[in-house]
């Protein structure tokens, strides 16, 4: 569980619960970690006391991408505030020590450049008065607006440096190569101290030189940028502190992380830090409600230079666009299953279709248009013959293959979407094509995938490819929502109404409040009695719901369903995946990008 997170479009960096850094990322969003599994902290020494600052109590709060933690030890009133700046790549620290004594502060950094610990190497530089870390073509340089008081560097496994940095002075050890760590100390109680990364020695200490000029232009400016930006969205702070956070997602190359959270390795040995298509669409499609077409449009541009001559997208994507690391295997490819998950590349072209309504970008929209005439050939080809569904991928959870209710509905907005940007250039035969192919799979999802006995969906169904309906999976699952999100039924359709009605009564968890996400999912959790409860409460399905109470003009039910996300929120306004049903802490990554892309579209949607 992350609690901050501070980024531009190329350096980002995410701290902990205690104010230590854990995940620093640098050049792309998610790739490459320069911290995996490390902790780099801060030290206090006051007349001869030490202590972490991680280890004594502090408030800790954000507005924009700028932190403050504040905390009081040994009679002294301590502050950080932190922003990394929109332009250089610098974390900037203004810190400010008040109480009688003499102070100094060591900034401890447990670096792993380029996402391993070997063949690093740190030194001190006496020419500019600033530590760097470097390898390969990865530079990081930690200066002040101070002289720098000590400085030392040494081998992790050793540990010399955690303990140098304890006893309040360091030993001057200039140079350390390998598994390296560093600190330096600086005796002021009024400085800014800053960690700038680029690509070679150069670069950081040109940083390093503009910074020192003048270091207060350079924070006030980033305070003044995210006051601006956010000046103009009105609602509770999580709607800001939401947006901020889809801001921070969003790389200058178009890349868009689902979360940055690493803490999730512990359970998988991998991470949320991945482009997953759909993930990413459906946050980019909030701040295109929001204006923001400038700063999506090289979403788009990165999106569509994924897709391939098949026509259709893998399960995600690296931050750089090669594939991702995957879990869906080549062995079930055949006529009638692939080895992907089909609602990705649908939610694809429904994403730009709804760009393409905000920004009237016609020259993004010829230069991608070919590969939204692929992804429709392989998406009206893609299904059974005579039911017209699409056939076998992999689920939006990622677990299990068949035709879902979830995918086949993306499907359908995925080809009416595409059918309306052929409009837009006049392609009349392929418009009327993809119109017919989108109807026939609305009528599929009503007449083979909604059981009218229970009046509900299918959450899956296993078909044959020639009209035949092999199996149907009749567990109630929150995703079922979906009919009404891609706007395949409206929210006053009897079968929308019903389905609800059954998932909200079935998945509903009384103790904490949320929407469990399918009957019996045991993904995430936690030691207590399930017995009466369903699954942990996801914020995005929670957030479907309020979406549909929304859309039914119930504002009471969608705003509290608002005020549950807001509860469950970190105190830095940050969303998790999916929280506790006993107590609501967070579970799984946090923040994560879809969840805070929900409440923002549901807190929309109620207050049009």
């Amino acid at each position: 569980m992350r609690c901050v997170i501070l980024g531009n479009g190329k350096y980002t960096v995410l701290y902990d619960q205690s104010y230590a850094l854990r995940d620093v990322y640098y050049p792309y969003k998610g790739m490459h970690n320069h911290s995996l599994g490390g902790k780099s902290k801060v030290g206090i020494w006051h007349d001869g006391k030490f202590t972490w600052f991680e280890d004594i109590p502090k408030k800790i709060t954000m507005n924009g991408l700028v932190s403050t933690a504040y905390a009081e030890w040994d009679g002294l009133k301590i502050t950080f505030h932190d922003t990394v700046d929109f332009y250089y790549n610098a974390l900037i620290r203004k810190i400010r020590a008040e109480g009688p004594g003499f102070v100094r502060f060591i900034f401890y950094h447990d670096l792993r450049l380029r996402g391993n610990a070997v063949g690093d190497t740190a030194f001190y530089d006496p020419f500019e008065d600033v530590l760097i870390h470097y390898k390969e073509s990865t530079y990081f340089l930690a200066g002040s607006s101070r002289k720098l008081y000590e400085y030392t560097t040494g081998r992790r496994d050793q540990g010399a440096v955690l303990k140098d940095s304890e006893d309040g002075s360091l030993s001057k050890n200039p140079i350390a190569q390998g598994s390296v760590d560093s600190a330096i100390s600086i005796a002021y109680p009024e400085f800014y101290y800053w960690l700038v990364v680029g690509d070679s020695r150069k670069d950081v200490e040109r940083i390093h030189a503009e910074l020192s000029k003048d270091p207060d232009h350079y924070f006030k400016r980033n305070l003044g940028y995210w006051r601006s930006l956010l000046s103009k969205h009105e609602g509770s702070s999580l709607v800001k502190s939401s947006l901020a956070v889809l801001m921070a997602h969003l790389g200058e190359k178009g890349e868009v992380p689902a979360s940055l959270d690493t803490g999730i390795m512990k359970f998988n040995l991998d991470t949320y830090a991945y482009i997953w298509p759909r993930d990413a669409t459906l946050a980019m499609m909030v701040l295109d409600q929001l204006g923001y077409h400038s700063a999506t449009k090289k979403f788009y541009q990165f999106l569509f230079s994924l897709f391939g001559e098949k026509g259709y997208l893998f399960q995600k994507y690296n931050p750089d666009g090669t594939q991702g690391s995957t879990w869906h295997p080549w062995t079930i490819v055949s006529d009638t299953a692939r080895n992907i998950q089909e609602d990705e590349t649908a939610t694809a072209i429904f994403g730009f279709w709804r760009y393409f309504q905000q920004s009237r970008d016609y020259d993004l929209l010829k230069s991608v248009y070919d590969k939204v005439r692929q992804a429709m050939d392989f998406m009206t080809w893609f299904r059974d013959s005579k039911l017209k569904l699409p056939l076998a991928s992999y689920d939006l959870w990622e677990e299990r293959l068949g035709t879902h209710t979830y995918t086949a509905a993306t499907v359908y907005a995925g080809m009416s979407s595409a059918a309306k940007l052929a409009g837009m250039l006049g392609n009349d035969n392929e418009k009327e094509g993809w119109e017919q192919a989108a109807e026939e799979v609305r009528q599929g999802i009503l007449n083979y995938m909604f059981d009218r006995e229970r009046g509900v969906f299918y959450r899956t169904v296993r078909l044959s490819g020639d009209g035949k309906i092999l199996e149907v999976d009749k567990t109630i699952d929150s995703s079922l929502l979906a009919t009404l999100i891609f706007d395949v039924f409206r929210a006053d359709d009897p079968v929308i109404e019903s389905t609800v009605k059954v998932v909200e009564r079935t998945l509903w968890v009384t103790k904490s409040g949320g929407l469990a996400r399918y009957e019996n999912d045991y993904y995430q959790r936690v030691e207590g009695s399930y017995n009466g409860i369903q699954g942990n409460p996801w914020i995005i399905t929670t957030m479907w719901l309020a979406q549909y109470h929304a859309a039914r003009g119930d504002v009471d039910r969608a705003s509290e369903l608002l005020s549950w996300a807001e509860s469950v929120a970190t105190p830095t306004g940050l969303l998790p995946e999916q929280v506790s049903p006993f107590d609501k802490t967070p579970l799984s990554v946090t923040p994560l990008l879809w969840s805070h892309a929900e409440y923002l579209r549901a807190f929309l949607m109620t207050n049009s």
